[in-house]
């Protein structure tokens, strides 16, 4: 079972610089319907795209634990805490938004209660801003750090405009097209980060936190 587990993990790290192209390709999706939004008058399906591509981007963020837990074990554990919490919460608006796109429920406020969407929010910053400060404690892996820390700021400086502004349009061209490069930026990075090897990091340490 161990050695099932640590194949899986190994899996996802390996899978973890596609899954950031995915993941910020699906969000450039989320920029354009919101680009159709803020600029035209044409109605849209509900975006998946957003939901979705949060959701893929996060498991490849997991996979970066690994590395990440024999250099900061107890940073890197409160990281995939976090982590967890910001995946399930992602998955669980994806199909709530697939739900809505089959017209089995009305919207995702209408589905979801108020304090779930502070969980999301809450939980992806602080999981990109551990994830981030853990990444830059590695000294190969600086600009990886800082590529990280950019989805906590963006998510961050979205929750305060939307506070202050409203939510608009906008936001998701300017915000969801930053995250979405970065995200890319991200997977193309880690296809040719050279990451330590010495890590012997079980999987069951992120459930266990």
């Amino acid at each position: 079972m161990g050695s099932d587990h640590t194949t899986q993990w190994s899996s996802v790290e390996q899978w973890s610089p596609t899954l950031f192209l995915v993941g910020g390709s699906l969000l450039i999706g989320h920029a354009a319907m919101s680009a159709v939004h803020a600029f035209t008058d044409i109605v849209t399906p509900p975006d998946a795209f957003v939901t979705t591509g949060h959701f893929v981007a996060l498991v490849g963020l997991l996979g970066l634990y690994p590395v990440l837990a024999n250099r900061t074990p107890r940073l890197a554990r409160a990281a995939a805490a976090t982590g967890v919490v910001a995946l399930v919460s992602w998955f669980v608006m994806t199909v709530v938004r697939f739900f809505e796109l089959a017209g089995i429920v009305s919207s995702l406020g209408d589905a979801l209660p108020d304090v779930f969407f502070v969980i999301v929010l809450a939980s992806t910053i602080l999981t990109y801003g551990l994830f981030g400060v853990a990444t830059l404690r590695i000294d190969s892996s600086r600009s990886i750090g800082l590529l990280v820390l950019v989805p906590s700021i963006l998510t961050a400086a979205l929750v305060v405009d939307s506070v202050l502004t409203g939510v608009s349009a906008l936001d998701g061209v300017f915000i969801g097209g930053g995250l979405a490069l970065s995200m890319m930026a991200l997977g193309y990075t880690l296809r040719t980060w050279d990451r330590p090897t010495d890590h012997a990091a079980s999987p069951s340490d992120v459930v266990a936190g």
